[in-house]
C-alpha cells in the first residue's frame, strides 16, 4: 500500500512540475504589452489609437443608452408612466447619453492633439 500511495504522489508531483515548467516557459516567450496613456496628450502616445478607444466606447454608450431607452418604452407600457421602472430606465438611458457625450469629446481633443503633432513634424 504504501509504495502504491508513493506512485501516485510521486505521478501528481511530476506532472505539477511538468506544468509549471511549461507555464513559465509560455510567460517568458510572451510579447510584452505595450499600454497606452490615455491621460497624456505628449507625442509619445498614439493619439489616433486613443482617438479609436474613445470613439468605440462612446458608441457602445449610444448602444446601451438607446437600448435602455426602449427598455423604458416597454416599462411604460408594462406598469404605467409613474413607475420606478420607467423612471429608473429613463435616468439610467440620459446617463449612458453625458458618457458618450463626453468620451466624444475626449476623443475630439485626442484627434486635434494628433493634427497638431503631425503639423509640427512637417
Amino acid at each position: 500500500m504504501n509504495d502504491l500511495l508513493r506512485a501516485t504522489v510521486t505521478h501528481h508531483v511530476g506532472w505539477s512540475v511538468l506544468i509549471l515548467l511549461g507555464s513559465f516557459a509560455a510567460a517568458g516567450c510572451a510579447q510584452p504589452v505595450q499600454t497606452v496613456d490615455t491621460a497624456s496628450f505628449g507625442p509619445s502616445q498614439d493619439q489616433q489609437a486613443i482617438t479609436g478607444y474613445y470613439r468605440a466606447e462612446a458608441m457602445v454608450l449610444n448602444e446601451k443608452a438607446a437600448a435602455i431607452a426602449q427598455s423604458a418604452v416597454r416599462y411604460e407600457q408594462l406598469f404605467g408612466p409613474q413607475s420606478d421602472w420607467v423612471s429608473g430606465a429613463q435616468q439610467l438611458s440620459r446617463y449612458y447619453a453625458v458618457a458618450a457625450q463626453d468620451l466624444e469629446r475626449r476623443a475630439e481633443a485626442y484627434e486635434e492633439a494628433a493634427k497638431t503633432g503631425r503639423q509640427r513634424r512637417r
